[in-house]
């Protein structure tokens, strides 16, 4: 397996990763525009990991840098993680958390976030077997339709 960034030039990897989401996530996402993806693509602050099994994208993450203004320096949100189902129980997961963790080491990053839902059983249990201290938080959405 490799777990490698997937860099801004690579959109076609970045669409596949998004496929992936869509399907484990059971999302009925409507497609991106160019211009949606130029956004991204753009956006220095956009983190993409992907992993690879032989040649098949089995999973990845999306994170955000975002500045910390209590402390200084950045944090990392992770915004998506996921692994395709038949790929799940296999270390993909741990394995797309501890390159990233590496990579908060190597750029001075203190924090990394990641917000799972209440109802998700899969995610919550997922993370508890991590070294991720759980913090009581919630999280309230504002649509705007």
């Amino acid at each position: 397996m490799i777990v490698e960034r997937i860099k801004p030039d690579e959109i076609e990897k970045f669409i596949e990763l998004r496929e992936i989401f869509i399907e484990v996530f059971k999302s009925d996402a409507p497609a991106l525009n160019e211009q949606q993806y130029a956004q991204l693509r753009d956006n220095r602050n956009f983190v993409v990991v992907g992993a690879t099994v032989g040649f098949e994208l089995v999973g990845g993450l999306t994170a955000y840098l975002v500045p910390n203004y209590y402390k200084g320096g950045l944090d990392l949100f992770i915004y998506d993680i996921a692994v395709k189902t038949e790929h799940q129980r296999k270390g993909v997961g741990i394995e797309l958390l501890k390159f990233t963790k590496n990579f908060c080491l190597e750029h001075g990053i203190k924090e990394m976030y990641v917000a799972a839902e209440d109802n998700d059983e899969q995610a919550l249990s997922y993370y508890r077997k991590t070294d991720a201290e759980e913090i009581g938080a919630r999280f309230f959405i504002y649509k705007f339709d």
